[in-house]
């Protein structure tokens, strides 16, 4: 007996220790995978261009129950999501959703930065090797993106057999979303009116996107009224309608009703870039995308498929009107019934429990800075035609006379580089120079050269890293300037801007919604860095090659989300 004791101790000696080994093993948190049998049919992306975090909680009085609210209130909110770098550009916040990875990365460091091998500014889609396919114009690729996307995971994982589709207003948020191995990325293009493409997808286009730009359905919104969706009493989350530092529509004005010509006597480009600023595109938008459904048969095979619709018209008017205006008010009012009838058709045609919906904005937006001074904050606007007249004048008395700078596209500033050979100094004397120039400017906040992120020794800063995550090293700027809180780099006496690291340009919403989501609201830190992670993890397929993100999961589940919505309340935008 006593023998037989012995080994009973011994064996739960042993037993502890081994509990106590496996522990740390046993608390690792791990990321759910939903059944492959239970995967999600479509993966609807939505972006909302220049969406503020904010605006989901002071409009939402006004939702209607099918759209924003029945996301909010299905699907998984992440009410604490924000970008970690400082170049809050549609171009880059569009790569970031797609890659899971940041400029530093992919090298998408801005909408436009300086080559300084075609010594030119370039767009970041700007690609010479590829055509404009159902118009004339620049040839337009997602290729100055490294690594991979989501969409191109999706297509790699099942050998093809998903479908990857974008559409956008815009050529960079249509393109990045998209990724290198899309099936199709389309935006409007307001030469002709008619969505076009780029020849990396095809050098023809498809049928049924001929069929719709025969329709013509831009030109039914020529001259026609845009009024308020409500009484304008209940516009009370916004400013009056005529505030004084708002831009006008062009050829309209700056109060309700706005008769959509842009000054033209037909439909031509000037009304096609006025058309833009309206929740008209944004119909335009979601019918388009209604018909890649029905005519690429999406969501209706044997592979999860993708399609991304990137809303451009709160960015092309919020610049305008900035974000408390009634005009942005209204437009996400009608994009509310958009999206509720989107939904509905989306239901009816596969099944909403079928669908895995993304809700997420690539920028928010600063209000304007005459509205933030009115009320006792600390504002303003950098002219940066001045700036870069300041700086000249600078290195002009300390190192002669000459052309120093080639080009200032915040927060990158670019030397000329001839002229620093020509004048035999050194760039980091050039650098330094400039950088006390920069730092004297009302209103200019961090500046960092390129000898210090070269170095890494930057100075400290609480927005160091985001500066860092920025800066990518070929095509960032000599100088890399950032602003303090309430200032915008413009040189236009109003609208306002986005493009800082401040919560009010990088907190957005985050919304997932769909088979093995649970819903719920999510405070935990986050990013839309996240969100190709996060769905990659859901799909059992690899994640981007440059993702630097994490699966979100906390709402990862392994059961298969909400109930089929039946009977949601909606109505077509008017």
């Amino acid at each position: 007996m006593h023998g037989v004791s012995m080994f009973v101790r011994k064996f739960a000696s042993a037993l502890c220790l081994l509990v106590l080994l496996l522990t740390p093993i046993l608390e690792q948190p791990v990321a759910a995978q939903l059944p492959l049998s239970a995967q999600p049919k479509l993966i609807l992306f939505l972006v909302v261009d220049q969406f503020s975090f904010d605006y989901l909680n002071r409009f939402n009085e006004r939702f209607g129950a099918g759209g924003f609210r029945y996301l909010m209130d299905n699907g998984a909110n992440f009410t604490n999501c924000r970008y970690k770098h400082a170049t809050t550009h549609t171009a880059v916040g569009h790569s970031i959703m797609s890659t899971g990875a940041y400029p530093w990365s992919t090298g998408v460091v801005a909408n436009t930065w300086y080559s300084k091998r075609k010594e030119k500014e370039i767009e970041a889609v700007e690609d010479d090797t590829v055509q404009l396919v159902g118009g004339n114009g620049p040839g337009a690729s997602c290729r100055s993106m490294a690594g991979s996307s989501l969409g191109d995971e999706m297509r790699l994982a099942t050998n093809g057999k998903s479908k990857v589709f974008t559409c956008s207003l815009k050529d960079r948020a249509a393109l990045f979303l998209a990724g290198r191995m899309a099936n199709g990325a389309y935006w409007f293009d307001t030469r002709t009116g008619h969505f076009v493409s780029s020849s990396q997808f095809g050098s023809t286009m498809p049928g049924w996107v001929n069929a719709f730009n025969d329709r013509r359905v831009a030109d039914s919104s020529f001259g026609k009224p845009w009024q308020r969706l409500l009484p304008e009493n209940l516009y009370n989350a916004s400013t009056k309608d005529d505030y004084t530092y708002e831009r006008a529509i062009p050829g309209d004005g700056r109060v309700f009703p706005h008769v959509i010509s842009g000054g033209a006597s037909s439909p031509s480009e000037p009304f096609y870039q006025a058309f833009r600023m309206t929740p008209f595109s944004n119909q335009m938008l979601a019918d388009f995308a209604k018909e890649a459904i029905e005519k690429e048969n999406l969501g209706a095979r044997d592979a999860t498929d993708m399609l991304g619709i990137s809303f451009s018209a709160s960015d092309f008017l919020g610049h305008s009107f900035g974000p408390n205006s009634q005009e942005i008010e209204d437009l996400f009012l009608r994009l509310d019934q958009t999206l509720a009838s989107f939904f509905q058709y989306l239901d009816q045609k596969i099944g909403l429990d079928k669908c895995m919906v993304v809700l997420c904005s690539d920028h928010g937006c600063m209000p304007i800075p005459e509205f933030l001074r009115d009320k006792g904050l600390d504002a303003g606007r950098i002219d940066s035609k001045a700036m870069m007249s300041l700086m000249e004048a600078g290195l002009d008395q300390k190192l002669g006379a000459d052309d120093w700078i080639a080009s200032f596209q915040p927060p990158n500033l670019y030397f000329n580089r001839n002229t620093i050979s020509k004048q035999k100094v050194r760039k980091q004397d050039v650098e330094d120079i400039a950088a006390q120039t920069a730092e004297s400017v009302p209103g200019v906040g961090d500046v960092y050269t390129a000898f210090q992120f070269y170095m890494n020794q930057m100075p400290p800063s609480p927005h160091l890293d985001f500066a860092k995550r920025s800066y990518f090293t070929s095509r960032s700027g000599d100088l890399f300037i950032l602003p303090k809180p309430g200032y915008i780099f413009s040189s236009e006496p109003n609208g306002t801007g986005h493009g800082s690291q401040f919560r009010y340009d990088s907190q957005v919403p985050l919304i997932i919604m769909g088979p093995g989501i649970k819903a719920g609201k999510y405070t935990q830190d986050c990013s839309p860095a996240d969100i190709a992670p996060t769905l990659c993890s859901i799909l059992h397929i690899n994640v981007p090659s440059l993702c630097e993100g994490r699966a979100l999961s906390e709402a990862i589940s392994q059961i298969a989300g909400p109930a089929r919505p039946l009977g949601l309340v909606s109505q077509p935008a008017q």
